[in-house]
């Protein structure tokens, strides 16, 4: 018999899928904490690039590797499009130059982030609650940066906000005990060998 303790480790080790949205969640959590004690810098257009610029990287990554240690069974294409979306955004804040460009480039990304996470509820291999929200909080910061769209501190804030209360939420998602009885009945549909044996 498997003991509960060993199923846990497993289950929040980094190359595993909770352990990848943890992984994310402290992203996330890191990106807002940042902008938050960094305020007092956020006059200045390139700070503020260079730090949504290398959040949105950090998110990129996080999907990607959340992407690869799903396994072969557990893959699905929204994943890997939100990373693609993240890592594109990235790329392109280099070559903004005003405030308003900045703020519809962090808008375009919130809103097909929030698109692609509500999409990712109609597949079934995404856990619905998180996709739900995460595409929630995403539609919600596209909004409320294009309402402050000449204000680039208010968007920036916005953008800090995005990322603790994402952060929060997934972190909290990852420890939820209903969230890994699904992933482990998941993993043992796809593969029957993953069943813990008595």
């Amino acid at each position: 018999m498997v003991s509960s303790e060993s199923t846990a480790g497993r289950s929040t080790h980094p190359d595993s899928p909770r352990g990848a949205k943890l992984t994310r969640a402290l992203l996330l959590l890191a990106a807002g904490l940042v902008i938050a004690f960094t305020a007092t810098m956020h006059e200045q257009v390139g700070f503020d690039r260079a730090i949504v610029g290398i959040s949105l990287g950090a998110i990129a990554a996080a999907h990607l590797h959340a992407w690869i240690v799903a396994g072969s069974g557990r893959r699905d294409a929204v994943t890997l499009l939100l990373a693609l979306a993240a890592l594109v955004s990235a790329l392109m804040l280099t070559t903004l130059q005003t405030p308003i460009a900045f703020a519809v480039l962090v808008a375009a990304w919130a809103l097909c982030s929030g698109v692609l996470e509500f999409l990712g509820t109609t597949l079934q291999l995404r856990d619905r609650r998180d996709s739900i929200l995460m595409g929630a909080t995403g539609l919600l910061l596209a909004l409320l940066v294009i309402l402050v769209r000449e204000d680039q501190v208010a968007v920036v804030g916005f953008f800090g906000a995005y990322g603790i209360v994402a952060g929060v939420f997934l972190g909290i998602s990852a420890f939820d005990g209903r969230a890994v009885r699904a992933e482990q009945r998941a993993d043992e549909a796809i593969d029957p060998a993953a069943a813990p044996q008595s």
